[in-house]
C-alpha cells in the first residue's frame, strides 16, 4: 500500500468545547488509486489531508507511506513522497519568481547537493515538461509567476507538485477558487498528469459531479468519520442525486452539505468557522 491511515483520531479545542475532527478513522491506499473525498461542513476533509502532510499530529493512530510509519516525521521530511495543491492558486508558488525559476525549485525538491538552478540544459528541459500544461506557458518561462491568471498559475502548482513523481499527491479542493472555464482546464491537466505518472492521489472536493467523474474511488466523510467508500463500477452508476441521497441517510441535513442537490458544484452556504478548522 502507499498509504494506510489507521485508527487515526484528531480532537481540537475550542475554548471549552472539544472537536473530534477524525474519529478512529482508518483508509488505505493502492499504487495507483485516485480517490475523490466530499464530506458534509466539518467531516474533518482537511484534517485528513493535514494529518498525512505531517502539519496536524494525531491524537492517535499511525500513518504510513510507502510501507514507511511516518507518524512522527514532520512535514518537511514527509514532502520528499508528497505533493500538495492547496485551494488558493497563490499558495503554491512564488509570486516574484519567472515561471523557469519556479519549476526549477520544484525539481530541486529533496535534493541535498545544491547546483545551478537554470542553466541552459536546465532551461531546455523545463521547456519540455510546461509543453505538457497545454497553455502556452513554455513561451513565457521568463516571466513573472505574478502576471499569470489564477488557473494558469494553479496548473502550474499541479505541474510542481508531480515533477518529482511523489509518493502520494494531496489535492485540498484545488479548483474551488477558479471560475468554471479554469476550472475545468486545471482539472483536465491533473488527471492527465496523475495518468501519465501514475501517482496514487486524494483529491478533497466540494463539487458532487467532480467526485462523481474523477478517479477511481469516491470517498464520503461525516463526523470525522469514512461513511462511504465507492470503486469505480459503483460510483459510475451514481447521479448527484443520488449523492444526495446518500448524505441524507448518513443524517446529514441539507444545510450542512457544502453542495446543491442541482449538481452545479456551488456552495449551498459559506463554511462556518469550525467548518474551516476542520
Amino acid at each position: 500500500m502507499i498509504l494506510e491511515v489507521l485508527q487515526v483520531t484528531k480532537t481540537f479545542s475550542l475554548g471549552a468545547e472539544r472537536v473530534v475532527a477524525l474519529d478512529d478513522l482508518d483508509l488505505s491506499m493502492a499504487e495507483g488509486d485516485f480517490a475523490t473525498v466530499i464530506g458534509s461542513n466539518g467531516a474533518g476533509k482537511t484534517t485528513l489531508l493535514n494529518v498525512i502532510a505531517g502539519t496536524c499530529r494525531p491524537d492517535r493512530g499511525k500513518v504510513r507511506l510507502a510501507g514507511r510509519d511516518v507518524t512522527s516525521w514532520p512535514a518537511h521530511r514527509r514532502a520528499f513522497f508528497i505533493g500538495r495543491v492547496f485551494q488558493d492558486p497563490l499558495q503554491g508558488t512564488a509570486a516574484h519568481m519567472t515561471i523557469a525559476e519556479n519549476l526549477a525549485l520544484a525539481a530541486k525538491k529533496g535534493r541535498r547537493r545544491l547546483v545551478p538552478l537554470l542553466s541552459a540544459r536546465r532551461r531546455r528541459a523545463l521547456t519540455e515538461v510546461v509543453v505538457a500544461l497545454g497553455m502556452g506557458l513554455e513561451k513565457r518561462l521568463s516571466e513573472k509567476v505574478a502576471h499569470l491568471s489564477g488557473g494558469e498559475r494553479q496548473a502550474l502548482t499541479v505541474l510542481m507538485a508531480v515533477m518529482t513523481k511523489p509518493k502520494l499527491l494531496l489535492l485540498d479542493e484545488h479548483t474551488a477558487a477558479l471560475d468554471p472555464a479554469n476550472a475545468e482546464k486545471v482539472l483536465a491537466v491533473t488527471e492527465r498528469l496523475v495518468a501519465e505518472h501514475r501517482i496514487t492521489t486524494l483529491m478533497v472536493t466540494h463539487r458532487m459531479d467532480q467526485a462523481l467523474q474523477v478517479g477511481n474511488r469516491l470517498i464520503m466523510m461525516h463526523k470525522g468519520r469514512i461513511v462511504l467508500d465507492l470503486g469505480h463500477e459503483e460510483k459510475r452508476r451514481l447521479g448527484v442525486e443520488d449523492l444526495v441521497e446518500l448524505f441524507r441517510r448518513t443524517g446529514v441535513s441539507d444545510d450542512a452539505l457544502l453542495l446543491t442537490s442541482e449538481g452545479d458544484g456551488k456552495m449551498a452556504e459559506k463554511a462556518k468557522k469550525l467548518a474551516h478548522l476542520l
